[in-house]
Order: C-alpha cells, then sequence, then structure tokens
C-alpha cells in the first residue's frame, strides 16, 4: 500500500488504519461470490473471523447451503436506538472487456479494482471496519450497532435481506444500505417484476410453414406492439425523481432446429414500477397487450404469463431523520453538502422501510457530480470497475461519525 495511508483518527472518532483496511477490503473482493451460484458464505467467514473476536455477537442464517446472511450485533450500553447497516457479498457476474483480473483487488493511482468493488463490497467493508473501529476502542455505545452482510440482493434479495424478513430479524430504529450513492442520500428506488411468457404455436416442417404456427414470430409481434403501445403510456408516468417506468426485454428462446416451424416460445420480461404502480395494474398492462395481439391474429396460438419476482418500489420522506442525519454526518466529516437523491436500479432498502424501519440510502463509489439522467450512470458491472479508495476511507469515516452521532 501506499505510504500515505496510515492509522489516523479525524475529530475524536476511533483510529482507522488505512492499510489494514485497504487489505480487507481486497480481501473481500478476491471472493469469489458472482451470484449465480453465490457462495456468500465466504464472505461471511471472513466477516466473521473480523468480528468475533470482539465484542460483536454473531447469526448466520440462509435460505440455502453456502448462501448465509450474516448478522453482527454490537450491543448498547442502553440497548437503544438500534442503527442497521445493510449490504450485499453476492456480485454479478463479470462483464467483457476488463483489463485487470477481476478478482485480483489491484490498487492502481489511488483505485481499487474488482468486480462487485463498488456494486457493492466496498460499502459493506465500510460499515464492517466502522463498526470494527468502536468495537477495539474504550468507549461504549449507548444503542445497539447491527450489520447485515446479505445474499443475493443482485437477483431481487428474496434469499438475503427479503429471508431475513421472513424471518422476523428486521428489527431496529434507523437502517443505512450502504449501495453505491457517492455519499449522497437516496431516497428512492424504482420496482421490479419479472415475468416469465411461453407462447404455444404449431410445428411444421419448414418446407412447409403454411401448415404450422410460428411461436417465435408471435412472440416478435408481442414484442413490437408492447414497446408501442405502452411506451407512450410509460412515458406519460413522471416521478419528480425516478425515470419512468420501463420495460426490458430479457431473454427470448424457442424452436428445436432450423428445418421446423418453431411451435414454443419463451420470452423473459423485466418491468420497472415508480411509487405508486401496483403489481396487479403492471401485469394487466402487459396481458390485456398480449391478448389484443392475439384477438388480431387470423392464426391460432396460447400463451401463458407468470410472475417470477415482484419487488416494490420505495420512496423515503426526505424530512426523516435518518437522511438528515447521514447528511449531518457527512458535513461534519467533509465541510461538504451530501445532496438528496434515487437510483434507476433496486435496492434492499424497501425491506427495511416496509418492516416499519426509517431507512436511507448512502454509500460510497467514484463520486462524480451529474446532471440530467447521467445520474444514473457508474461504473457498477461495467469492465474494470473500480472505487476511489480516499473517497471510500472518507466514507468509513462518515460511517463512525453516524454511529457516534445516533448512537453514542
Amino acid at each position: 500500500m501506499s505510504e500515505e495511508l496510515t492509522s489516523t483518527a479525524t475529530d475524536g472518532l476511533p483510529s482507522l488504519d488505512e492499510n489494514a483496511a485497504v487489505t480487507f477490503l481486497q480481501d473481500l473482493v478476491r471472493l469469489n461470490t458472482v451470484n449465480p451460484p453465490g457462495h456468500e458464505s465466504l464472505a461471511a467467514d471472513l466477516i466473521q473471523s473480523r468480528l468475533a473476536p470482539l465484542d460483536f455477537r454473531i447469526e448466520r442464517l440462509g435460505a440455502e447451503p453456502g448462501r448465509d446472511c450474516l448478522i453482527a450485533t454490537l450491543q448498547g450500553t442502553e440497548g437503544r436506538p438500534t442503527l442497521i447497516f445493510n449490504g450485499h457479498t453476492d456480485v454479478v457476474p463479470v462483464s467483457s472487456g476488463w483489463t485487470r483480473d477481476p478478482v485480483g483487488g489491484e490498487v492502481e493511482a489511488a483505485c481499487l479494482y474488482g468486480n462487485g468493488v463498488e456494486d457493492m463490497k466496498a460499502g459493506v467493508a465500510a460499515f464492517v471496519l466502522a463498526g470494527q473501529a468502536f468495537a477495539r476502542s474504550n468507549r461504549r455505545l449507548r444503542g445497539n450497532l447491527v450489520l447485515h452482510a446479505v445474499a443475493d440482493e443482485t437477483a431481487g434479495g428474496m434469499d438475503g435481506t427479503g429471508y431475513l424478513s421472513r424471518q422476523g430479524r428486521l428489527q431496529g430504529d434507523f437502517a443505512v444500505v450502504c449501495e453505491p450513492t457517492g455519499l449522497d442520500v437516496f431516497i428512492a428506488h424504482r420496482g421490479l417484476m419479472y415475468f416469465e411468457l411461453v407462447i404455444e404455436g404449431r410445428a411444421a416442417h419448414s418446407g412447409r410453414p403454411w401448415l404450422g404456427v410460428n411461436a417465435i414470430d408471435k412472440a416478435s409481434n408481442v414484442m413490437q406492439e408492447l414497446t408501442r403501445s405502452l411506451g407512450p403510456v410509460f412515458a406519460q408516468r413522471t416521478h419528480a425523481m425516478l425515470p419512468s417506468p420501463s420495460i426490458n426485454f430479457a431473454r427470448i428462446e424457442g424452436g428445436a432446429r432450423e428445418s421446423i416451424v418453431a411451435a414454443r416460445c419463451r420470452l423473459n420480461l423485466d418491468r420497472r414500477l415508480l411509487p405508486g404502480e401496483t403489481f396487479d395494474r403492471a401485469e394487466t398492462e402487459i396481458r390485456q397487450t398480449i391478448e389484443r395481439v392475439r384477438a388480431q391474429d387470423p392464426e391460432q396460438w396460447t400463451f401463458t404469463l407468470r410472475r417470477k419476482l415482484a419487488v416494490p418500489a420505495l420512496e423515503v420522506d426526505p424530512a426523516e431523520r435518518i437522511v438528515h442525519e447521514c447528511q449531518r454526518a457527512y458535513r461534519e466529516v467533509t465541510g461538504d453538502e451530501s445532496r438528496i437523491g434515487c437510483t434507476s436500479g433496486l435496492e434492499d432498502a424497501h425491506w427495511y422501510a416496509q418492516a416499519g424501519i426509517r431507512t436511507a440510502m448512502f454509500g460510497p463509489y467514484v463520486r462524480k457530480r451529474w446532471e440530467g439522467d447521467n445520474r444514473f450512470a457508474w461504473n457498477v458491472a461495467s469492465p474494470d470497475e473500480h472505487i476511489s479508495i480516499p473517497q471510500w476511507l472518507t466514507a468509513i469515516r462518515v460511517y463512525m461519525r453516524l454511529v457516534q452521532n445516533l448512537l453514542g
């Protein structure tokens, strides 16, 4: 590591060994936790080895073998309030175009590279290191500090934070989801629905295609009509911060061989929702569009539409105390202002909000001041994904300040 990284303390906060911090993040990045299959227990093992020797109480729960969520609790002297930090340890598959080892944890020009380092092993490592610093110091916290390192978020979170929710383990007063926000405070995200559409036509030899009904052709007609009819509808649904609803045709497969008219085609859809849109309404719009295409077609075919996943959108009141406390912590550490923002993607924050916990999204990545729709652009899941080490070290201290202000 650079000699510029030293053990320091800032304005009454616990000291931070910066070289050891970077090494820990490298160790986390070097674990292959691509989802699927996940193997998030590898990350839970690493975090447990760091926190268990201290005063943290460690619990591990997994919806599937090898996919543990870790709950680490540092009990306060008064037992209230409780502040939860959340972060996922699974990462998306490696994209093409990397010039560095995606699991190498390489450091160059004050940046640390690795698949999933931004989304979101840097956030996980930041709150683990902040919690470790308090546990190692002589000071005692009044409230409880709880760390959730979870599985499965990149696939919707049903087997991660959703699993903790089903087990009744989301209990606290405040929650910070440490997704990459550039240390702006994000208070909204869109919802998500996954659908599987299966169209059944009729097989025939391709020398006599008029004897068959091509399911791939019908799927193409459905996609065109969904774009044509729902696109203008989505454009009329607006939000002060979030982009309009959208639909993505994510995967299509069908047919048996070149010489056979495709009797079956499967299409997977991704539908993003604004706050206020309901799951039933979103599904009805898609289903009615498909019905209309079929009704206007002289050929006979059938379809089934199955809802695979449904995650609600989130909108937090910017006046919530946790929002102001995140901004306050950032201001007190940096002297700068942390703005209110949102993400066009999906985070685990909605699980905590549904549990009645005051929640904000607040985490590190390469900080860039954004304008217009560029606010939704970052290097997550892109080749040579990386974070700025100085900005990440600042994030650790901001989390320390947040803990101190809320629980100290």
